[in-house]
Formats: C-alpha cells, sequence, structure tokens
C-alpha cells in the first residue's frame, strides 16, 4: 500500500542477514547509548516538574522551552554529519557529541554548588546528541548488510531504551533516599556519561566508506540540495516534518497527565504524587525497549515505510486517551504502551528507510539532514502546544495535534497510491523510490 514511499519490502531475512545485524560496531555504539541515555534520561526525568513546579513555569513557558530545546538539537545535526562526511572520521565526530553531553553534567553540577544557570547546559546537553546522531546513524548502517537495516537499528534502539528506563529508575530511587537531592542525580549521570565516552573511543572503529549508488547521477559527495534532488529522500524529508508538527513530545504529554491528575486531586478524588513523575519515562521506556527490535525485524519483511507510517496511528491513539480519561490508572498504563510501541515503529526505522537512498559517502549528513528537519518541526509543535494549552486549554491543544496527524496519515496514503500508480516498480531499488 505504500509503495510510493518506498520499495517492497526486502525478501524474508534469513538467519546470516540477522547475524549480520548484530555486528561489534552495533553493539559497542548500542552499549555507548545505552549509557549516555542513563546519564541523560536521570536529568530529563526532573526536568517537566523542575521547571513547572519547581521554577513556576507556565504551559506556555515550558512549551517554549521544549521548542528551544529541539532547536538545540537541530542546531548541530547537519554540521555533524558534514563533518563526518568530508573527514571520514564519523568516530571522532560522534564522540565529540557524547563528550559534549557528558561535560554539561559538570555544569549543572554548578548550578547547585556555585549557582550557575542550568538552562544553557541543558541546551548544551542537546547540542552534543544533534552533533552524534547523524554520525552514530551512518556508522551502523554502514557496518549491516541492507537487508539487516530495520533490525539493527531496532537493536540499537533497544539498547538505547534501555538506558532510558534504568535512568528514570535511578531518578526515582535517588529522589525517595534523598529527598531534593539533585546534586547526587548529576554526579551520578556524569559517571554513566563518561562510560559512554569510554565505549565509543575504545571500542569503536571509523568504517571504510565507499561511493554507494544514487537514484540520480549526483556527485560523489553530494550538497544538501543534491540529497533533496534525489525524490524519495525528499519524500522521507517533507513527509517526517510534517509528521514532525502534530508530535507532542513526551514530557508535554506526561504534563497533560499529570495536570488532569493535580485537577482530580483538588476535587478530592484519585492523583498520584510528584515523585512517581520520572516513573512516567521508565513506563514509555519498558514498552520501547520489548518492541524495538522485534518491530525492526519487522519492518525489514514487511516494508520500513509500511511500519514507520502506521506507526503513527499509535501516536493518535495516545491522543485519544488523553482526550478521554488520561488521570485514571488504567488510561496512564496504555499511553505509556502505546507511546513506547510508536517510538519502536518508528525512532530506528526511520533512518533505516532513508539510508537507503542516501549514498555511502554522503549518508552522515544526509542523516543528519532529516534528523535536523524532523527536530526543528518539533520545535515548532514543542512550542505551538503549550501556547495553544494556554489558550484553550490541554484538550483543545491535543484535539489539535490529533486532526493534524490524522490528514498528515490520510496524505501520506493517498501519495502512496498515487505514487505506486505511477511509477515503474522494476525501476527504482529503494524503499522511498519505487
Amino acid at each position: 500500500m505504500y509503495s510510493g514511499l518506498g520499495t517492497r519490502p526486502a525478501e524474508a531475512v534469513g538467519k546470516s542477514s540477522r547475524r549480520g545485524a548484530v555486528n561489534g560496531t552495533v553493539l559497542a555504539l548500542g552499549f555507548t547509548s545505552f549509557f549516555t541515555d542513563i546519564s541523560s534520561e536521570m536529568v530529563t526525568a526532573i526536568l517537566p516538574l523542575f521547571l513547572t513546579v519547581g521554577l513556576g513555569f507556565s504551559p506556555a513557558a515550558f512549551g517554549l522551552f521544549q521548542g528551544a530545546y529541539e532547536l538545540a538539537n537541530a542546531a548541530l545535526r547537519i554540521v555533524g554529519g558534514a563533518v563526518a562526511d568530508r573527514t571520514r572520521r564519523p568516530k571522532e565526530t560522534a564522540a565529540a557529541g557524547y563528550g559534549l553531553s557528558t561535560l554539561t553534567r559538570a555544569g549543572l553540577l554548578g548550578s547547585i554548588w556555585v549557582g550557575l544557570p542550568a538552562v544553557p547546559f541543558l541546551l548544551m546537553d542537546r547540542l552534543g546528541k544533534g552533533l552524534r546522531t547523524g554520525p552514530r546513524d551512518a556508522m551502523i548502517s554502514l557496518a549491516t548488510p541492507q537487508a539487516s537495516w530495520g533490525t539493527a537499528f531496532g537493536i540499537h534502539r533497544t539498547m538505547d531504551a534501555a538506558g532510558a528506563l534504568i535512568g528514570p529508575l535511578l531518578a526515582f530511587a535517588v529522589l525517595l533516599a534523598v529527598p531534593g537531592s539533585f546534586d547526587s542525580i548529576f554526579v551520578l549521570s556524569f559517571g554513566f556519561g563518561l562510560l559512554g565516552v569510554a565505549v565509543i573511543t575504545t571500542q569503536v572503529r571509523n568504517p571504510t566508506i565507499g561511493v554507494g549508488p544514487t537514484s540520480i547521477g549526483v556527485r560523489t559527495r553530494p550538497s544538501l540540495r543534491d540529497q533533496l534532488r534525489i525524490p524519495g529522500f525528499r519524500r522521507i524529508v517533507v513527509l517526517g516534518s510534517a509528521f514532525g508538527l502534530f508530535t507532542v513530545g513526551d514530557a508535554l504529554v506526561y504534563l497533560v497527565i499529570w495536570d488532569a491528575s493535580a485537577q482530580q486531586s483538588a476535587l478530592g478524588t484519585s492523583g498520584f504524587g510528584m515523585e512517581w513523575f520520572p516513573m512516567l519515562f521508565a513506563g514509555t521506556a519498558v514498552a520501547f525497549v520489548l518492541s524495538a527490535t522485534p518491530i525492526g525485524r519487522l519492518a525489514d519483511r514487511v516494508g520500513r515505510a509500511r511500519v514507520w507510517v502506521a506507526g503513527h496511528l499509535l501516536l493518535a491513539a495516545v491522543y485519544g486517551v488523553l482526550l478521554w480519561r488520561p488521570a485514571e490508572t488504567t488510561s496512564i498504563v496504555v499511553i505509556l504502551l502505546l507511546l513506547g510501541l510508536y517510538y519502536g515503529a518508528t525512532d530506528g526505522v526511520l533512518p533505516a528507510l532513508a539510508a537507503g537512498v542516501i549514498p555511502e559517502a554522503s549518508r552522515s549528513a544526509g542523516l543528519a539532514l532529516l534528523a535536523t528537519a524532523v527536530a526543528l518541526s518539533r520545535m515548532a509543535s514543542a512550542a505551538g502546544f503549550g501556547l495553544i494549552w494556554e489558550w484553550v486549554g490541554a484538550d483543545g491543544a491535543v484535539r489539535i495535534a490529533l486532526l493534524g496527524l490524522l490528514v498528515t496519515m490520510a496524505m501520506a496514503v493517498v501519495g502512496a497510491v498515487l505514487g505506486s500508480s505511477s511509477s515503474d516498480d522494476g525501476s527504482r531499488t529503494s524503499e522511498v523510490n519505487e
């Protein structure tokens, strides 16, 4: 059904291609992300309430902060990809990004011990993430047979999500044992960040990069304009950005739940305590950990484009439950499950889908360009959602996001059907160019 977005799925992946997805580079990068996500999610899990309850941010102010957070994430993605491609040293470029994020933990300690402002360090952490993402994803694709890209990215995202699960649990344990001890969280976070940097610097090697095929005769190392001239890649960037405009970030979803719970508590009915807020992040991470690799394998079999587009139905279901009864325990569990499955169906599948049309020599830059476009659209989504929440309430903001998401999905399906009817099935080799 989605052949306008991609090739027919590859033939069923055999045992040999599955083994190709489990290689030293993928595992080393997985452990790097595992330790780094423990580090970052310990901090992320306490941010929404710290900013809204502790510092008094309104929904609009928090939305603008989230927008700046996404902007910082996007700011160095293209730079990181371009540097990695030009120097042919994606390992060193990615390691620099991991190192920058780790150093910000020391800055956060300074914000507690000597009164330094915390927000600049939080934004610097996102700069580090932006710098490393494109080179890291390029190394995964270059180390793995194409038929197993979905599986390889799924394995990496599983290890990444495992860190995202452990981080909030550690933050919860620290605050439960020593209430208000944010400096203890930052010290632990710094230590785990150093472990991540150690793994990538000692266990990962730069890949041998050749000149991969392209759909159009662009140069050996094409410019960003050349990248966007590749029809399949252009479609992915446009559609990924469109979906991003209506993708409400985790923190805002959790704040909607928290707001509904606080209203119930004010009315004398059930609600949950502030100390449980980090567990929302952990709940989503559990579903992500369990689903990323199986869904990645499914994408390799039935088609990455199909799985990626269909995955947004899960996000639409999240919005539906938020509009129904967001503060009930059962609803919260369902939201966290659906959100984790949504990430399993999209987070690793999207770069696996895009890698099929990007030449090897410029894959870091191409994947960084895609990630930048998606991050910028999510920046607009976060800022817009917070402002709309301020104007018309949380329910109104969620309804607008749901409507926009459904319209985008309909456009994707219609475009795929039209593309399928007008294209030559035998003239394309990648999932997004059939």
